[in-house]
């Protein structure tokens, strides 16, 4: 099995600092919800956005959206060899069940990510997404099997293929960073210290997971 980590997503409500914000506003209206019960995005909030720390990063629903695209429409998760997880930037640790038809809509897949978020759950029976609340990476990693990489830059080069071999009685963890510049934090970087580099150069999130998925496969 081939569990990958989603580490770092940059997906959160709006925080109570610019929950007033004029964006940030405008979008609960139109939901007909408070101001912190708004899924933050780069597309609408940036204004609001560029008052929080790490500004630059925050607020990228679609990093995720991608990912989860890509992963949960492989052929490895269509034959029951991916588990994938998502740890966001305040910690909380969302479950994905395997067979979740994701909304192909930006719109539609904020929606349902924004009521995880919330409420803990995407509906009430038999969840397809649902959040285990908040998780160190230490307590994330003990819910996977293998040894444990995580994918950056800087580290080991290694192909696809090479890094799949890795894998131990069948499992291997991968940390994959959700998020669009910067490293992962320290938390992570203390939990997952073995890393790896599939390509000499850098590549969305979502172009590494279909790589990871494909080389596990190949074996």
């Amino acid at each position: 099995m081939l569990h990958i980590i989603l580490a770092g997503a940059e997906v959160e409500l709006a925080p109570e600092s610019i929950a007033g914000h004029p964006a940030v506003r405008t979008t609960a209206k139109e939901q007909n919800r408070k101001g912190t019960e708004v899924l933050l995005d780069q597309n609408v909030h940036s204004t609001a956005i560029r008052q929080l720390p790490d500004g630059e990063r925050r607020g990228r629903p679609d990093i995720l959206h991608y990912c989860l695209l890509v992963l949960l429409e492989s052929p490895l998760n269509k034959e029951g060899r991916l588990k994938v997880l998502v740890h966001t930037r305040n910690g909380e640790l969302v479950n994905i069940r395997s067979d979740t038809r994701l909304p192909r809509g930006e719109a539609r897949f904020q929606g349902l990510l924004s009521k995880v978020l919330r409420d803990g759950a995407s509906q009430d029976k038999q969840p397809l997404l649902w959040s285990d609340g908040v998780r160190t990476p230490a307590q994330v990693l003990a819910e996977c099997k293998g040894p444990v990489v995580r994918l950056d830059e800087a580290g080991e080069a290694v192909r696809p293929a090479d890094l799949a071999r890795r894998a131990v009685d069948g499992d291997l963890t991968v940390v994959l960073g959700a998020f669009p510049a910067g490293d992962f934090t320290p938390d992570w970087l203390k939990a997952a210290p073995t890393a790896a580099s599939i390509f000499p150069q850098a590549l969305n999130a979502w172009a590494v997971a279909s790589e990871v998925v494909a080389g596990f496969r190949s074996l």
